[in-house]
């Protein structure tokens, strides 16, 4: 094992000095050799330098689909690197790389039909490989197929293990992040700013692997499944609080006011469904579920714009609140709510990827809902700071209450990303509890939305 990991090193060294970076010290970076042949790939293969030099200097002129194609040839752990960083605004401050890594979050590379029929076979799901068609969606970890099986419509999710192997291994090698990027010759402001960006996905790494776990996904789908029988009861409550807000608030634009008063009357009919795993058809590798109906979100947003809002702001938004600020203890928060996880038609919201949820300790959970009621109620600063700290925010109050402010879109006078922007130079997001990260990522999504 010594002598291959040293061969693919020295292959290594030789292939990036020939692009004028010293990589003398790289031998003591890693000595695995799959890490070492996974680093030799990218930067042979996918000029890995010139996505850190482009990183590392915003403004950089560059093709349309510079990030998206880069990151669907690298693979392994990028589009989810990708993913997180979309929203990172406190990390990356060009809109235009930001716009970039969105673009790579739908429409990833499928892995060939035959592939996974081999993998069905292995299965003992013969009758599924009979009726499978050619995929529907694919995304950072997992792709879906439409299905076909005793006259029923159904759907399949598949991850693939050597696809799992790369995550962990691209996980592995880039906690040598500073030391890969001091080979590359980036000087230290610059390489600690392109570091900060790979320990944000690093601290994402428990989340991110545990969605390989299709079996989990189907255990977070039935307790989704048996909370939504109390959902209306709360979308109700919820409709009344909005309609005494509209009442209340002098100074809402009209616009904003036209759309939440006429969504708040239209969805008082509405559903929210989850598919449901079919029994005996469930492995780490392979879920068969119902059929979710209706157009994806993503979609509807360049067909019909005023609909796609409406729904998302008067029926995601308050049933992922639910989720995140009462049930995540007791039972689940969904965390990955970009708009290619949810799917609309005939009054009905489909939430789809349930392989994307966090289980908060009460303690935080509790603190993340007083934060909640003092923001809305416009409380001081320090008061913000103390919840902050009890949720697993902590730093000087001022800057942890523009933080917070921010990730909640609780200004009327600044964009969320404005105060992400700010937070970084105090380094707070770099600092918080590791079982938070999916919960802020969360709240920055919809902040971006």
């Amino acid at each position: 094992m010594g002598s291959n990991a040293s061969g693919v090193l020295e292959e290594v060294s030789r292939v990036i000095d020939t692009s004028a970076a010293s990589l003398g010290v790289l031998g003591h970076i890693t000595r695995d050799p799959q890490q070492g042949a996974r680093l030799l790939e990218l930067v042979s293969k996918h000029d890995f330098p010139r996505l850190i030099q482009t990183l590392s200097n915003p403004g950089t002129a560059l093709p349309h689909d510079f990030f998206p194609s880069w990151i669907r040839r690298a693979g392994g752990y990028f589009p989810k690197f990708a993913q997180v960083l979309s929203v990172r605004a406190d990390l990356i401050q060009d809109p235009e790389v930001l716009a970039g890594f969105a673009r790579c979050l739908e429409d990833m590379p499928s892995r060939p039909l035959i592939e996974v029929k081999h993998m069905l076979e292995g299965l003992g799901w013969s009758e599924a490989v009979l009726g499978i068609e050619d995929a529907i969606n694919a995304g950072t970890i997992a792709q879906v197929h439409a299905l076909s099986l005793h006259e029923l419509r159904l759907a399949i999710k598949v991850t693939f293990p050597d696809n799992l192997q790369r995550f962990q291994t691209d996980f592995r090698l880039f906690e040598h992040a500073k030391a890969i990027l001091k080979a590359l010759k980036l000087n230290d402001e610059k390489a600690n700013i392109v570091s900060s960006m790979f320990d944000a996905v690093g601290k994402n790494e428990k989340s991110v692997l545990r969605e390989f776990d299709l079996m989990h996904e189907a255990r977070a789908m039935s307790m989704a499944s048996d909370l939504l029988g109390l959902w209306p009861r709360r979308y109700q409550q919820w409709q009344a609080s909005m309609i005494h807000t509209i009442n209340e608030l002098t100074d809402m634009p009209n616009e904003i006011r036209a759309l939440l008063t006429m969504s708040t009357e239209q969805s008082r009919t509405w559903h929210v469904a989850v598919p449901e795993a079919v029994e005996g058809y469930v492995t780490a590798s392979a879920l068969m579920m119902t059929w979710a109906g209706g157009e994806s979100l993503q979609q509807l947003v360049s067909s019909r714009p005023q609909e796609a809002a409406m729904v998302f702001v008067s029926f995601v938004v308050p049933f992922m609140g639910w989720l995140m600020l009462c049930k995540s203890s007791s039972a689940l928060a969904h965390v990955d709510p970009h708009l290619g996880n949810f799917r609309w038609g005939d009054g009905t919201l489909w939430i789809l990827d349930w392989g994307s949820t966090i289980c908060l300790e009460e303690e935080k959970r509790q603190a993340l809902c007083l934060m909640v009621g003092c923001l809305a109620a416009g409380a001081e600063d320090d008061i913000v700071a103390t919840l902050a700290a009890r949720f697993g925010i902590k730093g000087h109050s001022q800057e942890v209450a523009r933080v917070i402010r921010g990730l909640f879109n609780a200004s009327c006078h600044r964009e969320p990303s404005d105060a992400l922007q700010e937070a970084v130079a105090d380094d707070l997001l770099q600092h918080m509890d590791d079982d938070i990260v999916p919960v802020v990522r969360c709240l920055a999504i919809l902040g971006c939305l």
